[in-house]
């Protein structure tokens, strides 16, 4: 397993190390953690904390999973009603000079529950979820540290999968998505050397094939007139209108 130390001293560890799940059991939130790859613990003391940090929507918790000589696979929340938080994995020294101090830490990846057609529903540059987003019928939420998520009203049956592949859906909501996400890749928002960014470009240079987008380009017009073309060839290399149409005309039909 490849490393990379930072400047600061501590230990940068992939988000592989461990599997992270949160399931609902008895009303209550149960967050499981297994490792999957116990050697990248061996260079931390035993004594040192392990902890895991989740935030979604401001709100912030800190799950203390004990020590690397002592882990707790499992505890239960206080923090209700999180669906799909941010989580980052922190190894923290326990000493009373530099406690709390990070000896190691991943970064931050998107959490969700054991869901298998979450996981399923989440594959790609673009990922979906059932979610509480009521009174609006889906949320677009743009993490700097993992892909885009949409969120769909839970209430849907099986929303994430239905979002994906309902015709009325992808013609109207797909656009507007690219549209919200490249509008913020163009103005810098993000640096194009993160992973999701990278895989977005790459997503970008085959719809317009040899076309440069204008990143950080000041000129408002510019990226302006990208995002049509970029929207324009998207519509048209699915058909976005027609299968639009036809769902419609499906509809009268019936």
């Amino acid at each position: 397993m490849r490393r990379r130390i930072r400047l600061t001293g501590r230990r940068q560890l992939s988000r592989s190390t461990v599997r992270v799940i949160l399931s609902e059991l008895a009303g209550k939130t149960l967050l499981t953690m297994t490792i999957t790859h116990p050697e990248a613990f061996k260079p931390f003391p035993p004594e040192a904390r392990v902890s895991l940090r989740l935030i979604e929507n401001k709100r912030v918790e800190i799950v203390d999973l004990g020590t690397v000589g002592k882990l707790r696979t499992s505890q239960q929340l206080h923090t209700r009603g999180l669906v799909a938080p941010s989580c980052q994995l922190r190894i923290a020294d326990p000493g009373t000079k530099a406690k709390g101090l990070l000896l190691g830490s991943t970064d931050n990846w998107t959490l969700r529950g054991d869901d298998e057609k979450n996981e399923e529903n989440s594959r790609g540059i673009l990922q979906f979820l059932a979610a509480d987003t009521e009174p609006q019928s889906w949320k677009l939420e743009i993490k700097e540290s993992d892909y885009p998520l949409v969120r769909v009203d839970k209430r849907i049956k099986n929303a994430a999968l239905w979002a994906r592949n309902d015709p009325m859906f992808v013609s109207m909501v797909l656009p507007a998505v690219v549209r919200q996400v490249f509008d913020e890749i163009l103005r810098g928002e993000y640096s194009d050397d993160v992973a999701w960014v990278m895989d977005w470009l790459k997503w970008a240079d085959t719809i317009l094939p040899g076309q440069l987008p204008p990143l950080g380009e000041e000129d408002k017009a510019s990226r302006l007139e990208y995002l049509e073309r970029l929207l324009d060839s998207f519509c048209a290399k699915h058909d976005l209108a027609g299968k639009l149409l036809d769902a419609t005309r499906l509809e009268e039909a019936q």
